[in-house]
């Protein structure tokens, strides 16, 4: 797009006003939300929130949450608080899960597993994949597309069954509770 940098500075002056006045556009957004027919849980802190997470997992007969990679998720811990709760969150994001699976720490705030070469990702799922659900296939190589597809496999299984999921947001529009969600794979 030849005019990035005006798009750019257009979306920071609008994120800018509505952190200024962040409290009517919030109200608006519930409004919205809520005339959509959805719910709208208000939480003053991370244990709030994480707190909140876990009761509506519970309501729903559920001791999984299928998780959508969110930054915010990660800033207030949401996966040890719910584990802590006896909830097990499963990631969706390769890279998340390679992490999740290899019982890791992110390495970088965008690509998370970056630190793990391909035949390390093949062992690790060979290795851990059976202990969060489907095992990684027989005869797995190191092959990019072939560690994708076992990751497909096995996440397809946990989407099928799930009854609850957490995704964060990039951007929420007021006026029509629309909420956007944008993945850079």
């Amino acid at each position: 797009v030849a005019d990035w940098e005006a798009l750019r500075e257009a979306g920071a002056a609008i994120k800018e006003r509505a952190l200024r006045h962040l409290g009517t556009p919030l109200e608006q957004l519930e409004r919205s939300v809520v005339a959509a027919g959805g719910t709208v849980h208000w939480a003053r802190d991370a244990a709030e929130a994480n707190a909140k997470v876990a009761e509506l997992t519970k309501a729903a007969g559920s001791d999984e949450v299928i998780k959508v990679k969110s930054m915010a998720t990660d800033e207030i811990g949401l996966n040890v608080a719910l584990a802590d709760a006896g909830i097990t969150a499963y990631e969706t994001d390769l890279a998340e899960l390679i992490v999740q699976l290899g019982d890791d720490r992110p390495s970088h705030i965008l690509v998370p597993a970056i630190h793990r070469n391909r035949a390390e990702v093949r062992e690790i799922f060979l290795r851990h994949m059976a202990d969060w659900g489907r095992p990684a296939p027989e005869g797995l190589t190191d092959d990019p597309r072939a560690l994708a597809e076992a990751a497909r496999l096995h996440l397809r299984e946990k989407f099928l069954r799930a009854r609850v999921a957490a995704s964060g947001a990039n951007f929420a529009v007021a006026q029509t509770g629309t909420v956007g969600v944008v993945e850079s794979e």
